[in-house]
């Protein structure tokens, strides 16, 4: 990660990357020490969590889930899920922030950008 990087060439980096998985992109996490050992302690848990759901619910009950047919605790465990990334998701741009601030880039904007999607205010490009 360069902070000093032209937006053009991280857009294209981003662009030759956007193929990656997300459990791929943990073990990347994992392997670079990217995150702090708390952060990646909750992408994994987050990873097994989230395949559960993909691989074991959804593919073996997609009768269930055509059907409609699914119970209310089902329901609960993928709201539980997605809350767990909205939250993840938060933490990871919130370190990310930090970093380039640390490297010198002024991210006031992108600071308050974030505290006002906090405070429920929908963002648009």
């Amino acid at each position: 990660m360069n902070p000093s990087e032209t937006k053009v060439r991280a857009d294209e980096f981003l662009r030759q990357n956007q193929s990656y998985t997300f459990g791929r992109a943990v073990k990347i996490a994992v392997k670079e020490r990217l995150y702090n050992l708390a952060l990646q302690s909750n992408l994994d848990s987050f990873l097994q969590q989230r395949n559960w759901l993909v691989y074991k619910v959804i593919c073996e009950n997609e009768e269930d889930f055509n059907a409609g047919t699914i119970r209310d605790e089902l329901l609960q465990k993928i709201k539980s899920i997605s809350d767990k990334a909205e939250s993840l998701q938060r933490i990871i741009q919130f370190d990310l922030v930090e970093f380039c601030s640390s490297k010198g880039k002024d991210m006031s904007k992108i600071v308050s950008l974030l505290k006002l999607q906090d405070q429920g205010v929908r963002i648009r490009k």
